[in-house]
């Protein structure tokens, strides 16, 4: 009982602390007139059905690594080995995890639904429909993310038959009302809010929840201890603030492309570099087709910042996170050079070429990538020409970011050290600020670039303190 009690009370301090202020500034965005203008505009719709089929599409693809029926390694191990059935073994967590999920998309769909209420763009109604069809997307989510846990070849067809039939859609605006992903455009608050776009939904999340019982029967023993026990490990390097060791613990291993040969006789160095990096990342093809995407929307949010209608910090702090994060993939040779830097130059060659070699792959497509996605965009838009060079420049200063994260090595001692204020320690915030520092110096550097031409100095600023890291960690690489 005490147990729970403290519990209750940690929750409750944390909430009011942390969550409570930051609830305060989503809101405070969405009804501000550029936040009312971006949620209440035309293609406000066609955005929540994409997003509709993304989240989708990911938890399909999230499941075939770490899907919701996860518990420790000695209970997976030993209810699985039980004779129990699958489905009262691991019903659980199964609830649990898709309770949360209907629960936080819901929540989303409530708050753009209200948020439009108080601009006076929607009635109750709008707001009551607007919340069953979150509910509906939260629960199909679940259960696909469940899907791809329990039938995981079968996620190799339905994702690109998902992506290719919600192309058609966007093409064929007349095949809306008879997709899962038209009627989220449909039942979105202004678009008229169909309910029966919304019934729907319900519908059919109810008929996908009533597979979950057959789902989970369908659980194979092996690939439930396989994804516990790499959660596990996950969990245990998250913990000690080691994010880099445990995203790599959920890299996808090589795949295809085996027989491709990396090096070719008689090829230059730098030549050979490139094409070693290259085939290298088509041999996980999931990986490298998402860092591509990645970096589509990346340039895709740089352009849009630049808009009439955009919010540049905003959306440029987004362009600069997504970039960050798409780069990774690219960037595996650079990581092995942070990992034999502090060892005896390898292949002949000083450290700093080695390192600029395994960069050429990167730094291309980082930047070739957003700039044509910015092209594009600002080619049908008629406007947002001006964040096609930062695209480039964002690709480059991702890369430089993931290389500066590449050597950063384990947490300094001195981080463990308590820093009492009167709000309290801080201690533990100062180690998520270095855990997440290239992250938020990617982001920032997307704002940075956003107001770049009113206010060039913040960009120069951020640019500047990302080169003094790296070149910092990179003289303490030994």
């Amino acid at each position: 009982m005490g147990d729970r009690v403290y519990f209750v009370y940690l929750f409750f301090l944390v909430s009011l602390v942390a969550i409570v202020p930051v609830v305060r500034v989503i809101w405070l965005g969405a009804i501000s007139t550029q936040g009312l203008a971006l949620l209440g505009s035309p293609s406000a719709p066609l955005v929540a059905q994409l997003c509709a089929v993304a989240l989708w599409c990911a938890a399909l693809l999230v499941g075939r690594n770490r899907g919701p029926a996860v518990l420790s390694p000695f209970l997976t191990y030993a209810l699985g080995t039980s004779a129990l059935s699958r489905r009262r073994a691991f019903a659980a967590p199964v609830v649990r995890a898709g309770l949360t999920v209907t629960l936080v998309t819901g929540v989303i769909a409530a708050v753009i639904a209200v948020s439009l209420l108080a601009g006076g763009a929607v009635t109750e109604t709008d707001v009551a429909v607007s919340a069953v069809a979150g509910l509906g997307i939260g629960a199909i989510a679940a259960v696909a993310w469940l899907c791809g846990q329990a039938l995981p070849r079968l996620v190799a067809i339905l994702v690109p038959a998902m992506i290719v039939l919600a192309a058609l859609t966007v093409v064929l605006p007349a095949l809306a009302p008879f997709t899962p992903w038209g009627w989220v455009a449909l039942a979105y608050p202004v678009s008229g809010s169909s309910v029966i776009a919304a019934i729907s939904l319900g519908v059919l999340a109810a008929l996908t929840v009533v597979t979950v019982p057959w789902l989970l029967d369908r659980l194979d023993h092996s690939v439930l201890t396989a994804q516990a026990a790499r959660w596990a490990t996950a969990a245990t390097h998250a913990g000690s603030m080691d994010l880099s060791t445990a995203a790599s613990t959920y890299t996808t291993l090589p795949s295809i492309g085996r027989r491709l040969r990396a090096i070719r006789p008689g090829a230059g160095l730098w030549l050979t570099f490139l094409r070693r990096s290259a085939v290298g990342a088509v041999r996980t093809p999931g990986r490298l087709a998402g860092g591509v995407v990645g970096l589509s929307l990346g340039g895709v949010l740089i352009a849009g910042a630049f808009l009439p209608s955009g919010s540049p910090w905003m959306l440029g702090a987004a362009a600069g996170l997504v970039v960050f994060m798409a780069v990774g993939p690219l960037t595996d040779g650079v990581r092995h050079v942070a990992h034999v830097a502090s060892d005896l130059p390898l292949y002949g060659v000083s450290d700093s070429r080695l390192l600029a070699m395994h960069a050429v792959l990167p730094v291309l497509i980082g930047a070739i990538i957003p700039t044509a996605s910015a092209v594009i965009v600002a080619f049908v838009t008629g406007t947002g020409m001006e964040g096609v060079p930062l695209a480039a420049l964002l690709g480059a200063l991702a890369v430089l970011g993931r290389v500066s994260n590449a050597l950063k090595g384990p947490m300094p001692p001195e981080l463990l050290t308590p820093i009492p204020t009167p709000m309290g320690d801080l201690a533990a915030l100062v180690r998520l600020v270095w855990a997440l520092d290239g992250a938020l110096i990617a982001a920032l550097c997307g704002v940075g670039a956003a107001q770049v031409y009113s206010s060039p100095w913040t960009l120069l600023v951020v640019a500047a303190i990302l080169i003094g890291i790296g070149l910092s960690r990179w003289r303490r690489r030994r």
